[in-house]
């Protein structure tokens, strides 16, 4: 990937191109900011009829001072003009001149103004452009408007669309050339809200930058958005809904928890019967999140010793009150005793954590339970009530103490399926095969997907088999 800057010193704008080339396709997106000095990696390559990314930003106060300044675009160039910017391209480029600003409206009536300069040679009848304004993520339309060469002519290069907001979303204000002729647009569109009763317009100015981890993180967030995750951005939170299930998204970290579990169902376990899950190492709650949703998963029992990402699971089970209404999170940890210790933690950090600590961060007491204590009532429960029983196991390093408390007590036999993810980096003596023979002894078959490339950690599925 290559990226230039070209920078104007006068007004410390910034003209970004990105340029991407994979075998089959070739990738040039822009985004153009203005007095914010931020430069950030764009999306990959969508067409007029694909979808975008949104971002949710709230209203600022009118202010004859400021305009909109982040504006995106697929072809073209920025321009300067008399201090006025806008983004222009040339006859047979086709593709948006200008998306975005992904605003968030509030319910109202609005009118925005498009500023649109056509190509004097191109055929007067010709449709050279079209201009709309769009929500969620570019797939439903409140107003749209094919123009002519001729159109820009009768209407001073000025074109007006009105639109209706009846809840809460984010918006975007498109301009999409057909490249049958040049084309250029204004970037500012200026946005006005109509009082219903008096006629009167209010301008409405967005703020000048949103988000910043949403912004660094775009190229992400859109790999996410064509896996079918939705996103709410404000300055302050992000949170992204799958599936109907909602959560925060905090960090880069984020992204592999969001992977693993959602896109490539790492935690789909099917039995034909109803079942209680154990999961240990909820972190933030997503994996129990995922499992509690499934209607045959009548409990989650879960576990995590550390406050921060304990915190974190409580705030996702909030926005989730009927799904969370089967969890039952627990602040302690499983191990192969009972036990008390000060550790190191990160506060930037939630996945993987180990009871050892970090090197550096502030210290934190935390709590570890014996695994059998725990277990061997909740597997008594599921054999009572005719469930099966699943355990998650992820808890960087802690599986092979639980498991040496699990087979001390015998308790392999009342489990029915598990999925660890194991980490070596305790003991140079174990690893996956030490927990893969108290599995086989006990009448399981183990699938190890650790990879040859990282002997040091990997992911075992155990299904106890009927003999």
């Amino acid at each position: 990937m290559d990226i230039s800057c070209i920078e104007y010193p006068a007004a410390a704008d910034i003209l970004c191109l990105i340029h991407t080339e994979r075998a089959d396709v070739a990738v040039n997106q822009k985004l153009f900011l203005s007095n914010i000095g931020l430069v950030v990696t764009l999306p990959p390559h969508r067409s007029p009829a694909g979808s975008c990314l949104s971002m949710r930003r709230p209203l600022l106060s009118p202010s004859p001072r400021r305009k909109l300044t982040l504006f995106y675009s697929e072809i073209g160039q920025l321009e300067k003009i008399h201090g006025d910017e806008r983004v222009s391209a040339r006859k047979g480029e086709a593709g948006w001149v200008l998306y975005g600003p992904y605003a968030i409206l509030s319910p109202g009536h609005y009118v925005v103004e498009f500023d649109i300069e056509g190509d004097p040679s191109a055929p007067a009848e010709a449709v050279c452009c079209s201009i709309d304004v769009a929500t969620e993520f570019g797939t439903r339309l409140l107003a749209q408007k094919e123009l002519t060469e001729a159109d820009l002519r009768r209407s001073g290069k000025r074109v007006a669309l009105e639109f209706d907001v009846d809840a809460e979303d984010v918006f975007e204000f498109r301009v999409a050339s057909t490249g049958i002729g040049a084309l250029a647009a204004r970037a500012h569109r200026p946005l006005k809200r109509i009082d219903r009763q008096s006629g009167k317009m209010l301008d409405i100015i967005l703020p000048e930058m949103a988000n910043p981890f949403f912004l660094a993180h775009l190229d992400e967030f859109n790999f996410f958005e064509k896996n079918g995750f939705t996103f709410q951005v404000t300055a302050q939170k992000i949170i992204a809904e799958f599936s109907g299930t909602r959560f925060h998204v905090n960090n880069a970290e984020d992204f592999q928890v969001l992977s693993e579990i959602f896109i490539h169902n790492e935690y789909n376990f099917i039995t034909g019967r109803d079942k209680l899950v154990i999961d240990i190492g909820m972190n933030a709650g997503l994996a129990s999140l995922f499992l509690a949703r499934d209607p045959s998963v009548r409990e989650v029992h879960a576990f995590e010793p550390f406050s921060l990402p304990y915190t974190r699971a409580l705030r996702n089970f909030a926005l989730n009150p009927t799904t969370a209404a089967k969890i039952r999170p627990n602040q302690f940890g499983l191990g192969e005793k009972d036990d008390q210790m000060e550790v190191m933690v990160r506060p930037d950090a939630t996945i993987g954590i180990s009871v050892r600590g970090a090197d550096t961060g502030r210290p934190e007491t935390i709590h570890i339970k014996e695994a059998a204590d725990i277990i061997g009532p909740l597997a008594e429960h599921a054999r009572s009530a005719d469930m099966d029983l699943v355990i998650k196991m992820d808890c960087e390093g802690s599986e092979f103490g639980i498991f040496e408390a699990l087979a001390r007590h015998g308790l392999f036999g009342s489990i029915n399926a598990m999925v660890i993810e194991w980490h070596k980096w305790w003991s140079k003596d174990k690893n996956q095969m030490t927990l893969i023979a108290p599995l086989l002894d006990a009448g399981f078959i183990v699938l190890d997907k650790t990879q040859l490339s990282n002997p040091h950690a990997g992911l075992c599925y155990a299904v106890r088999a009927a003999r």
